[in-house]
C-alpha cells in the first residue's frame, strides 16, 4: 500500500510539472553569435541572456568573443557562428572571398570617432603644417581623418601631415609624447583625453551624421533557411534594448560585469552608446555607400551598396 501511495505522490508530481513551463536548456534551440571585440555595442546581447529574453523565444544563445573583425568574419565563413556582431568591412570580407554574406540588422548607427589635437590647437585652420595620426594608410581611420580635414575646408593632401601610428591607444601616445599634433579617436581613449586637457577639435559624428557603425550579419543562406530563427533572436533583442532604454542603472551594470568596462567610465559609456541603437535594425544606405567608398579600389565598380545589404528585416520591425 505504501509503495502504491508513493506511486500516486510521484504521478501527482510529475502531472503537475507538466502543467507549468518550466524552460529548460535542452528545448532550446542552439545559437552562436560572433561577436569583434567586447564593446558597449554587445550591450543587448549580455541583457538578452540575463533577462531571458532569449530563452523566451526559444533559443540557447552562446556569445563567442573573438579578437577581430576579420576573426569574426572567417567563423561565419566557416559556419562556425550563425550570426555576428560587426562592420559592414567584415562583410565586404567574405564578399571578396567569393561568398555571400549580408548586413541585415543595424545595431549602432553612428560615427563614434572624434578628433582629438594638442591644447594648443584652437580652430581648423590651425591644422595647417601640423601632423595627424592614422591607423595605417588606406585603413579606415585614413579614410575617415582625410574626409574630417576636406569637410573642415582643408587639403589633406597639402595642409596636413599624415602618419601610419597604429591602434587608438598607440595614437593618443603619440599625440601625448609630440609626435603628432592629433588624431581620431573613440570611446573610451576620449574620455582620457578630455580628463587630461586635450582638446576635441570636431565630433565626425557632426560630419557623418548617419553612419552604419555596427550591425549584425550572417551568410545570406543562414537568411534565407533560418529565418524564422533569425526573426526570434531580433526579438530577444529588441527587448533587450528596451529594457536598456528603461533601466539605464542595469545597463550601466551589465557594461560593468559582462561588457568588463571600467567602473568610472561606465556611466558615460551608457549615455555615449544608448542614444545610438535602432529599435527596428534600420541601416543608414547612404552612410554604407561611404563605408564602401573608404574601401578604395577594392570594391569601386565592382558592387552596388544593395549586394551586400538584406533590408527585409528591418522592413519587418518596422510594421511592429
Amino acid at each position: 500500500m505504501k509503495a502504491i501511495k508513493n506511486f500516486l505522490s510521484l504521478a501527482a508530481l510529475f502531472l503537475f510539472l507538466s502543467l507549468i513551463h518550466i524552460p529548460s536548456t535542452y528545448s532550446q534551440e542552439r545559437m552562436r553569435v560572433g561577436l569583434t571585440s567586447l564593446a558597449p555595442t554587445t550591450l543587448p546581447v549580455w541583457v538578452g541572456k540575463r533577462q531571458g529574453y532569449f530563452q523566451q523565444e526559444g533559443l540557447l544563445v552562446e556569445p563567442i568573443v573573438f579578437t577581430s573583425g576579420t576573426i569574426n568574419s572567417q567563423a561565419a565563413l566557416a559556419g562556425e557562428i550563425d550570426v555576428a556582431l560587426g562592420s559592414g568591412t567584415e562583410v565586404f570580407t567574405i564578399r571578396l572571398a567569393g561568398e555571400d554574406a549580408r548586413f541585415f540588422f543595424g545595431i549602432s548607427n553612428f560615427m563614434p570617432f572624434k578628433l582629438f589635437v594638442h591644447p594648443s590647437i584652437k580652430s581648423p585652420a590651425d591644422l595647417k603644417g601640423k601632423r595627424l595620426a592614422v591607423s595605417r594608410f588606406g585603413a579606415q581611420s585614413d579614410f575617415l581623418t582625410r574626409h574630417a580635414i576636406s569637410k573642415l575646408g582643408l587639403n589633406p593632401a597639402k595642409d596636413v601631415t599624415i602618419l601610419q601610428i597604429g591602434s587608438t591607444p598607440a595614437r593618443y601616445a603619440a599625440l601625448k609624447g609630440g609626435s603628432v599634433d592629433g588624431t581620431i579617436m573613440w570611446f573610451p581613449v576620449t574620455l582620457i583625453a578630455i580628463n587630461e586637457g586635450y582638446r576635441m577639435l570636431a565630433d565626425l559624428n557632426d560630419i557623418i551624421t548617419d553612419w552604419p557603425y555596427l550591425g549584425y550579419y550572417a551568410m545570406a543562406s543562414t537568411l534565407k533557411n533560418r529565418r524564422d530563427k533569425v526573426v526570434r533572436y531580433l526579438r530577444a533583442h529588441v527587448k533587450a534594448l528596451e529594457w536598456l532604454k528603461a533601466n539605464p542603472a542595469g545597463g550601466v551594470k551589465v557594461l560593468i560585469d559582462d561588457v568588463k568596462i571600467a567602473p568610472e567610465y561606465a556611466d558615460a559609456g551608457y549615455k555615449e552608446f544608448m542614444k545610438s541603437f535602432a529599435f527596428d535594425g534600420r541601416i543608414p544606405v547612404k552612410g554604407f555607400e561611404l563605408l564602401m567608398e573608404s574601401e578604395g579600389p577594392k570594391l569601386k565598380g565592382k558592387f552596388k551598396a544593395t549586394d551586400f545589404i538584406d533590408e527585409s528585416f528591418h522592413k519587418e520591425f518596422r510594421k511592429n
